[in-house]
């Protein structure tokens, strides 16, 4: 990282502890703060949506901001907020600017990983009964397609598949890997269809 991004990262953790103190009382003072520290304009739009969701205390993204705030780990929390906040949009974002210049093509944001067609739930109407489980990738292959997508500026994964966690170990050890990314899993649980 570059001296600059040092800073940058710097002033987020100390924000993210400014937020962790009294997060109502100051989740407006940090938004005012990311307007200023957004000099070139780069997330505007986000920037708005984010203020208009976060200052309606009726809205479900508020009550879901308050309670990542008060009723999660807060180790957990400081890391879904620094890979989010710092790797997901303020370094890699950047990132992925240069790079879609540098390449002349699009970076994703995320990246849709599938890692197994193989399911062991029989929901009705789902194509992954259909495919069986003959379609894997390899830890390999997934943790290549991370570090391609951590060089290009995207840190936030998303498995599909089958059901991902048919390859627990492999997922498992994937994030343990790569702590500096962001992972969500579309799992679905029996009883949940």
């Amino acid at each position: 990282m570059t001296l600059k991004e040092n800073l940058e990262v710097l002033a987020v953790k100390t924000a993210i502890g400014y937020l962790n103190k009294d997060p109502e009382k100051n989740i407006p003072n940090l938004l005012d703060w990311f307007d200023l520290f957004d000099r070139n304009g780069t997330l505007e739009q986000p920037r708005k949506v984010v203020r208009a969701a976060l200052e309606n205390k009726e809205s479900n993204w508020y009550q879901l901001t308050m309670s990542l705030c008060k009723d999660i780990d807060p180790g957990v929390r400081d890391r879904l907020f620094e890979n989010f906040i710092i790797n997901g949009c303020l370094l890699g974002y950047q990132r992925q600017l240069e790079n879609k210049e540098k390449y002349h093509c699009n970076v994703p944001w995320a990246i849709l990983l599938d890692p197994t067609s193989a399911c062991n739930l029989h929901c009705t109407g789902c194509w992954a009964a259909e495919y069986g489980n003959h379609m894997n990738l390899t830890y390999e292959e997934m943790d290549d397609i991370v570090n391609q997508g951590v060089e290009l500026g995207t840190y936030v994964y998303l498995f599909t598949g089958g059901e991902p966690l048919v390859r627990k170990k492999d997922i498992i050890r994937l994030c343990e890997d790569h702590p500096d990314c962001l992972w969500n899993f579309q799992s679905i649980q029996r009883g949940l269809m």
